[in-house]
């Protein structure tokens, strides 16, 4: 085998092959052989066919490609190794010239392999770490939340009141920037729902809007949709709440004492007295506050990392991912009782290029991060180990008050969920050691964009004088 690179354009790569002809005749016969011993030919004993009597069942061209299939893996295994490529599919082969047995044979191989990444300057980079004080506001919005949880719900014949629980009818309408009802509706369809007012993170205009009105009457609010909602038929769009009121109720929140204390962490809870059950609130929020922090670094650096990178990325793996992500749509408006048109507006020209639009950009951006990402993990020669997978198995079990071994099975059982777990741990890791070569600046709150340019700026200005 003798090879040589015909050249490199992007994420293909063609390298020249010549296969010596012994080699070639070598596989020939071992191609022939097996087809002797599987053809079921009548007056022909199984691996006693004659070559001319295959040949004219299968074709002279046909057992040629079988012998080549049969020597094609340990070349392209030793091209790969010795071209240091890295495929993302299957090569292609190309005969150059017709095969004449006793000579050697040239083909082209054509790799579609990963493209480079050119990684910035880590070290010395800057990020900021948001660090965020437990205070006792916080430690009481969460006593609130657990008792509201295990309060006892009593019907009430009285105006709405801040706090109330208030079953409605709700009709929701998008509407266009000049406030009139837009053509497409997402829900067209009134629901029965329940509004809890004790709930802080409650829209302050749908609040405002039922404190006051009796069961019965009618309360609107307007207000817009952000457009990352988790709710993707409403996101981006400004809408109309009608809510019609059923029935309104109060909450009788329960005692702090050592009944509600073992409802909440159990029976055999340590736990006997406000002061205790306060501390154990706060160290909760600090461990959620802690996990939420780093999960934003995280994704903040990967964002950072990827912009400062330089890719030329394929147009092949846009369009793949554009078909995943689309895919992913599908099954999301699906399962939500929409069509694909009715969750994103399709119905219009102007509707179908914005979809269209934000398709792209997403997928750019997330064969974008994979990229760098595993640039940065080949840089940094990093892998994910068993002992990270069981340490995130334990992580969950405590946090469900579940076994390890529960957690482990759920995973292993569902492939998928696996998947997307080690994919997520992963980055993580490789977050954290891009963290550790960056300078982490700890702050009370992000810096706005502009603030961040303005430094930039004045940073430059420093550097040149």
């Amino acid at each position: 085998m003798r090879t040589d690179l015909l050249g490199q354009e992007k994420n293909i790569v063609k390298i020249k092959l010549e296969i010596e002809a012994a080699d070639f005749t070598k596989a020939l016969n071992k191609a022939l052989n097996e087809l002797s011993q599987q053809a079921n030919i009548p007056g022909f004993r199984k691996g006693k066919t004659p070559r001319n009597i295959l040949e004219m069942r299968f074709g002279r061209d046909a057992i040629y490609n079988e012998a080549l299939e049969k020597l094609m893996p340990d070349y392209i295994k030793q091209i790969v190794d010795d071209y240091d490529l890295e495929p993302i599919e299957t090569p292609t082969l190309d005969v150059k010239e017709k095969i004449q047995e006793g000579k050697d044979i040239t083909c082209e191989i054509t790799f579609e392999v990963r493209p480079e990444v050119e990684l910035p300057e880590i070290d010395g980079l800057e990020i900021e770490k948001v660090i965020t004080e437990v205070n006792d506001e916080a430690v009481d919005n969460l006593a609130k939340r657990i008792r509201v949880q295990t309060a006892e719900i009593k019907p009430v014949e009285r105006v709405v009141q801040d706090g109330d629980l208030v079953d409605v009818e709700l009709t929701i309408r998008t509407l266009n920037d000049d406030g009139s009802e837009s053509s497409e509706q997402p829900r067209p369809d009134a629901t029965h729902e329940k509004i809890n007012l004790s709930d802080e993170t409650i829209r302050p205009q749908v609040r405002e809007a039922l404190i006051g009105k009796s069961k019965g009457e009618e309360a609107f609010a307007d207000f817009d949709v952000e457009a990352g909602h988790s709710d993707r038929t409403l996101a981006g769009k400004k809408v109309s709440y009608r809510m019609k009121i059923e029935n309104i109720s109060e909450f009788i929140l329960p005692e702090l004492n050592e009944e509600l204390y073992k409802k909440v962490f159990g029976p055999d809870t340590d736990i006997k007295d406000e002061a205790a059950f306060r501390e154990r609130l706060r160290q909760d929020i600090i461990s959620e506050v802690t996990e939420g922090s780093r999960q934003d670094l995280h994704n903040r650096v990967v964002e950072l990392i990827s912009e400062k990178s330089k890719v030329d990325i394929p147009e092949k793996f846009i369009e793949r991912q554009i078909a995943a992500m689309r895919h992913e749509d599908e099954h999301w408006a699906k399962d939500n009782g929409f069509t694909l048109e009715q969750a994103y507006g399709l119905d219009t020209e102007e509707g179908r290029k914005g979809y269209e639009t934000l398709l792209h950009d997403r997928a750019v951006n997330a064969v974008k991060n994979v990229l760098v990402m595993d640039e940065a993990a080949k840089k940094y020669d990093i892998h994910l180990e068993q002992a990270d997978l069981d340490a995130e198995f334990e992580r969950r079990a405590k946090q469900l008050n579940v076994s390890k071994g529960f957690v482990a099975k759920f995973f292993y059982e569902n492939q998928q969920q696996l998947d997307r777990l080690t994919d997520d741990l992963r980055w993580a890791k490789v977050a954290d050691v891009l963290i550790s070569h960056m300078n982490v600046k700890e702050v009370k709150e992000l810096s706005k964009p502009e603030d961040s340019q303005s430094q930039s700026q004045e940073n430059n200005q420093e550097n040149n004088n």
